[in-house]
């Protein structure tokens, strides 16, 4: 190369450098063309913080309550009256139970309705609203409601049979509605749910006795089988199964003894049951990342937890106490969560459960009473998710003066 060239030549390979190091700078983040002193350094994004490891933490209890008598009744010539839905929905508590009227058509077991303004009531008469199709597995009966509301829309999650003599022939099913009144079945009227068979066993209930929660965008559903691998020989068990889609039309995933896997089919093997019992009832509570499951022993009702992945207690079971005949049904927003303490949000929740508390005279459960008690100590909000609501102004008391009434705005 010429002597005279070579001033050129360094030039031109100084400034190709100078690209290549601008061009790495802006592939690493750094502003092209601008000095070195006055970028400002990508904050670095934290990961979220995990939820504490509670591990069996030893609850204390306070505040324990009980109805003066029934709040909860049937109307006409109602023989029977159990497995209430509660849910608080804008100020007022809302209430669908099983019971079996003769002015509903066919007959069979049919779900009743009914408000009032606090737990204890006074509550309105009752109506029916839901009943037997005369043509599906759902022919003849229908009972056990369980109830979220996602957005504008309410689904009903209920037990179904074509017939008296069950014979394993209990199914789930699922109705939607925009008041919580009137119901569409859904899935075409077939059962979202059907007993896995996995074990013929001498009690012939089948599948049913649902209960629902949202979280996070997942319908968590657990239920009874009485023919699943992994109920008791009396056939007490309790599977859950989620899905993304509220119908269970896609999505579904079942808990198992690996955790939560895809199924592809109504009736897939139940491998984990998470609590030994019929007619559980449950809700999730945000502010400590917990299921709470609601079943009913030998003194009243026991409340076992759950942490979100199922692989830890996070508290010892809690039991309210009193008398009971059939299973209770928590009092729960309209997601299935505990209701939010006004005063301790992070510590206190509030277990208030609905339940039958007589056999009458037909020999079947009925008279329902409210029993419950506040749980302190949880330790919660020890995250951003559990603070959230908490926090947010959806969540408020309805009663200032009382932590056993609330509302979800």
């Amino acid at each position: 190369m010429p002597l005279s060239s070579r001033p050129l030549a360094l030039l031109a390979a100084l400034a190709l450098l100078s690209a290549v190091t601008a061009c790495t700078n802006a592939a690493a983040g750094d502003p092209v063309g601008v000095p070195a002193e006055q970028v400002k350094p990508t904050p670095t994004k934290k990961a979220p913080t995990p939820a504490p490891p509670r591990d069996k933490i030893t609850l204390a209890s306070e505040n324990g309550r009980q109805s003066s008598g029934t709040v909860l009744a049937g109307a006409g010539d109602a023989p029977y009256n159990y497995a209430p839905a509660v849910m608080l929905d804008n100020g007022r508590v809302r209430a669908w139970w099983c019971s079996q009227l003769s002015a509903a058509p066919p007959g069979g077991d049919d779900i009743l309705y009914s408000e009032g303004p606090g737990v204890d009531g006074p509550f309105s008469t009752a109506v029916p609203v839901f009943s037997g199709s005369s043509t599906s597995f759902d022919a003849m009966h229908t009972c056990d409601p369980s109830l979220i509301k996602i957005g504008d829309t309410y689904y009903m999650y209920y037990t179904g049979a074509s017939r008296d003599n069950h014979a394993n022939g209990s199914s789930v099913g699922v109705a939607s509605s925009k008041d919580g009144i009137s119901w569409n079945r859904e899935n075409g009227g077939q059962s979202i749910i059907a007993p896995a068979g996995d074990n013929i066993r001498e009690n012939t209930y089948g599948a049913g006795q649902q209960s629902a929660v949202y979280v996070d965008g997942w319908v968590y559903l657990m239920f009874t089988d009485t023919t699943g691998l992994a109920s008791h020989q009396n056939g007490a068990g309790q599977y859950v199964l989620r899905s993304k889609d509220p119908l269970f039309t896609k999505g579904v995933e079942a808990l198992g003894t690996q955790g939560f896997k895809p199924v592809t089919s109504n009736n897939q093997p139940r491998t984990r049951s998470v609590v030994e019992a019929f007619s559980a009832d449950w809700m999730w509570i945000e502010a400590a990342s917990t299921f709470a499951i609601a079943h009913s022993t030998d003194n009243g009702t026991t409340v076992t937890f759950w942490n979100k992945d199922f692989t830890r207690h996070p508290f010892e079971p809690v039991l309210i106490p009193g008398s009971w005949k059939e299973g209770p049904g928590l009092v729960r927003t309209p997601q299935g969560h505990a209701a939010v303490d006004g005063k301790d949000p992070c510590g206190r929740v509030a277990l208030d459960v609905l339940r039958s508390t007589i056999n009458g005279s037909a020999g079947a459960p009925t008279d329902i009473t409210h029993f419950g008690l506040d749980v302190v100590g949880i330790k919660g909000c020890a995250t951003a998710a559990e603070t959230r609501c908490s926090t947010a102004s959806r969540c408020r008391p309805l009663n200032a003066r009382s932590t056993s009434s609330w509302a979800a705005a």
